[in-house]
């Protein structure tokens, strides 16, 4: 007995004594929740998982004034491990960066990072955003939503001004130093083109001065009237259907200045072809720094800055109208073009 009592108390002692040296282990808790997407005051709460850092990001925006783009420069201003960001309609469709954050309420919408991690976002039945904040009430005066964007609007409207100047005036230089050499070679090739049509338009002039002369020997050297007065005719009657062939083959009105602009283009794109010089990828550069410049007038067109009208307005010289500085700038691009 006395050996049975000794045997229980050593097993009691063991298994106390392991118990006693159990630790609990606790489970960490996770700080990644699922992507969401909530309203308060106003402002759209959207939770995303950034793909780097594999956590739960809140970001904030407002309802009135905040875009697609604003959105997409956000999240890759958080992580810079994002370098493809976009945002999808129910379609399947691109987002632009100027679309408004208050229209993709009216439908579910996809964000896309990095061409591989996609969340899906249903505003309509998951999110319920009160009706003040999408539609305006009705009343008499402005609403604080009014006066909130025009106060955010007259404070940051030299800013966005500024911003877009500059980028602007980089992209503008940009494609400046891009058609330098472009320009230098299509000066030489019109200068070629402009000598070869002007050779053109004398060879002519001597051609039918040498008509002319044979046409007044035959009549009164070689030949008399009678006979030569068909001969004239025929070639006439000639010339004439030359000019309806002309209309023909290019749809235009047979003029000097078509016919001298058909011969400079003529030999201009064979200059062109042996010179490898590409007319296409000159003419979209011109066409777009026309539109850059066109976009910096009406940046510093006086009504876009809110500016009074200039003391001494500029007028046309032919029907004494005014002209506004953009219509002004356009016509000096004409000018020089």
């Amino acid at each position: 007995m006395r050996l049975t009592a000794i045997l229980r108390s050593v097993i009691n002692a063991a298994t106390n004594s392991s118990i006693s040296r159990t630790i609990p282990v606790a489970t960490k808790p996770s700080n990644i929740s699922e992507p969401s997407l909530s309203h308060s005051d106003s402002t759209l709460i959207l939770s995303l998982i950034l793909p780097s850092r594999q956590e739960t990001c809140r970001f904030h925006l407002n309802l009135q004034t905040a875009t697609v783009g604003q959105l997409l420069d956000e999240i890759k201003q958080e992580d810079a491990g994002i370098e493809h960001a976009h945002v999808f309609d129910e379609n399947g469709n691109i987002l632009s960066k100027a679309y408004k954050i208050s229209s993709l309420m009216n439908s579910s919408f996809t964000v896309q990072l990095n061409k591989q991690k996609t969340f899906l976002f249903d505003a309509v039945n998951k999110l319920q955003v009160k009706e003040s904040a999408m539609n305006n009430p009705k009343t008499d005066g402005p609403s604080i939503e009014h006066t909130v964007s025009a106060l955010y609007h007259a404070l940051n409207i030299m800013k966005v001004y500024h911003s877009k100047y500059i980028v602007l005036k980089n992209e503008a230089n940009e494609l400046a130093t891009q058609l330098e050499p472009l320009e230098k070679i299509k000066n030489k090739l019109a200068d070629i083109c402009q000598r070869h049509t002007t050779r053109c338009i004398w060879y002519g002039l001597g051609a039918m001065s040498f008509q002319v002369g044979i046409l007044a020997e035959l009549t009164w050297d070689v030949y008399s009237w009678d006979i030569v007065e068909p001969i004239s005719y025929f070639i006439a009657y000639g010339t004439a259907m030359g000019f309806y062939a002309f209309h023909l083959m290019t749809r235009a009105d047979f003029e000097y200045m078509t016919m001298t602009d058909r011969i400079f283009l003529r030999r201009f794109y064979r200059e062109a072809r042996r010179h490898s010089f590409d007319i296409s990828l000159y003419n979209r550069l011109k066409d777009r720094l026309f539109i850059v410049h066109t976009d910096l007038a009406r940046l510093r067109s006086p009504l876009s800055l809110s500016l009074p009208a200039p003391p001494n307005p500029l007028k046309c010289k032919i029907s004494g109208e005014e002209l506004s500085p953009l219509d002004a700038y356009r016509a000096s691009i004409r000018v020089e073009l």
